[in-house]
């Protein structure tokens, strides 16, 4: 009986150390949309689907924002050219196109409302867009029952403020593209002292109905660009990509950021940097603050004896140069530490590590260092954390990287068109950065249609003995295969194919291969907690199991590669052993002698 060399477990993505020095089982480049799965096996990448309508329209996507509220909804917001539109009953709907410009990028923070202070008890939407405004929305999205020449009727037994509309100031509600400023009536079904005329507008029984934004001018400053925001402890964090200050509001009220001295708990705050801020992180109570110097400050507070004053300072943290964040939205927040795309091109967290009282700056991304220094950077990456992973997109390169936190290691590049990340009703979605179109990810068999090109490729083996010379006359392979397949296993024979390239197709509909349907997805195979349940590495489908056995003719090599790949429009496949039925070969090293 032949004895096969099977690899098994599978050690996840490197592209970094020597491509014929590594262990049995890493991915390697070119290596791209496969997944190392839940049981360690090799996985080709469910593709993606369409979420909302068509439109080929060359705008990308460049802001975007996901909302969970107080009142138990969830908001998903997204901006491209003028536009910026919401989610809601299954279609992406315009929230306003007259406001932001058309190169503006979005950053969003919610705020929580006390009833004392303005009339709302609940969190509202805080952004700003480059300018010296400071705007708000409410979140208020609700459908039409009936108008009179002065209200409005919504549909539903919730009052108008259950469903997120304003109660104070000057409250408008958009119909139909028509603006209607409303007086009362917040705690009923019917608003009231709406002006002008709804029946003159020809709406119906079940049109959209969506509060108004909020515009604060030259808030916190008439001369402030407002780039990027954050909320901590109630207080609003704004900052101008250009000044060294960071302009912090009073925790209840959005629009003061004036500070007596002493300073009294809770009034704003004036931060001052060694330069100017480039991207905001929360970490414990704590506002961290990268700036353009690439550096990292933290907030502190201090509260007197008598609980009557507090200092509120920032202070830098032990980092050196280049390992600041590269823009706001290459920070994720990844369980209980920060994950950013530094300055450096690397991949750093920000966390504690034990016994250091200061939280550190630590690289994750060295096994994927190369990968990491050929990118570009036209466009600004974006991460986010979703079920135990950070996935970070570098649009310019059309690739996403993965850091898988249960298992430390990367995932090879994936190739869609995102420009940001969203998680809409549970699910990871991408915001494409070609067209005003969404995504949801690992979805579907195809991306939106079109095949996906998976590549498996593996590290050199050499067998344990790499001054000697090795043959094989057969390579098996084992595992799950969609019936429209074509796997392709590739043999490179020394560096580069230097000596030889074969190639072979392992067929997902030749009978002869074929055994029963394989995978078990059902509770109890993991013990609960232990693996996230439905990962984004999961297989999407039951496959067949196979076995293959491809005949080689000998021939003595020193390494050899195997690359796996395939490209047809729904193709899937999972891979659980390969290897050859490799023996010392008797043929002598005298080639390389000199």
């Amino acid at each position: 009986m032949d004895t096969y060399r099977l690899v098994t477990q599978y050690k996840g993505y490197v592209n970094k150390a020597d491509i014929t020095n590594l262990e049995s089982g890493y991915l390697v480049s070119p290596s791209q949309n496969v997944f190392i799965d839940d049981g360690n096996n090799v996985s080709s990448r469910a593709g993606y689907t369409l979420l909302g309508v068509e439109n080929s329209a060359l705008t990308p996507i460049i802001s975007s924002y996901d909302w969970k509220t107080s009142t138990g909804t969830e908001v998903s917001l997204r901006k491209y050219d003028v536009e910026l539109e919401y989610y809601y009953n299954s279609s992406w709907r315009r929230l306003n196109n007259t406001l932001f410009a058309a190169a503006a990028h979005l950053e969003f923070a919610p705020w929580w409302s006390a009833a004392g202070g303005s009339g709302e008890s609940k969190d509202l939407l805080l952004f700003v867009d480059g300018t010296s405004n400071l705007y708000m929305w409410s979140g208020g999205v609700t459908t039409l029952a009936s108008v009179t020449a002065n209200t409005i009727t919504k549909q539903g037994t919730n009052t108008w403020a259950q469903d997120r509309f304003l109660l104070a100031g000057t409250r408008t509600v958009v119909l139909g593209g028509i603006t209607y400023t409303y007086t009362g009536g917040e705690g009923t079904t019917t608003l009231t002292g709406v002006t002008g005329d709804p029946t003159a507008g020809s709406h119906v029984a079940g049109d959209v109905i969506v509060q108004s934004i909020r515009v604060t001018a030259n808030t916190p400053g008439t001369d402030l660009t407002n780039d990027i925001i954050t909320v901590a402890r109630n207080q609003v964090y704004i900052a101008d990509y250009s000044w060294r200050d960071v302009f912090v509001s009073k925790n209840t009220d959005y629009t003061v950021y004036t500070f007596g001295s002493p300073r009294l708990p809770g009034e704003g705050a004036l931060l001052t940097l060694d330069s100017p801020p480039i991207g905001f992180a929360i970490q414990e109570e704590n506002v961290y603050v990268s700036s353009n110097d690439s550096d990292w400050y933290k907030t502190s507070f201090t509260l007197s004896s008598d609980n009557t004053k507090e200092v509120l300072e920032i202070k830098k943290l032990q980092t050196g140069r280049g390992q600041g964040a590269y823009s706001q939205g290459s920070i994720a927040q990844a369980k209980n530490q920060v994950l950013y795309f530094s300055n450096e091109k690397v991949i750093d967290s920000l966390g504690r590590v034990e016994n250091i009282a200061t939280p550190q700056s630590l690289p994750i991304s060295d096994p994927i260092k190369s990968e990491l220094l050929s990118y570009s950077l036209v466009t600004k990456p974006h991460s986010i954390y979703f079920r135990n992973q950070t996935w970070i997109t570098f649009p310019s390169e059309g690739k996403q990287l993965i850091f898988d936190h249960n298992k430390g290691y990367w995932m090879p590049p994936q190739t869609m068109p995102i420009s940001r990340f969203a998680i809409i009703g549970g699910n990871l979605c991408g915001h494409s950065s070609s067209t005003p179109e969404t995504f949801t990810l690992l979805d579907g068999k195809s991306d939106n249609g079109f095949s996906i090109n998976h590549i498996a490729a593996f590290a050199y083996r050499n067998f344990g003995k790499r001054a000697n010379h090795k043959d094989f006359d057969e390579w098996y392979t084992e595992g799950y295969i969609s019936s429209n397949a074509k796997l392709t296993l590739s043999l490179n024979f020394e560096y580069q194919g230097s000596r030889g390239v074969l190639e072979y197709e392992i067929d997902g509909n030749n009978d002869d291969i074929l055994y029963s349907s394989s995978i078990d997805s059902s509770l109890g195979k993991n013990p609960l907690g232990s693996e996230p349940m439905g990962s984004t590495t999961d297989a999407i489908d039951d496959l067949a199991k196979f076995r293959s056995v491809n005949n080689i003719k000998k021939a003595a090599f020193f390494e050899v590669q195997a690359t796996y790949s395939s490209n047809e429009v729904n193709s899937q496949w999972k891979l659980l052993a390969s290897g050859p039925n490799v023996a010392e070969s008797t043929i002598n090293t005298a080639e390389i002698q000199v």
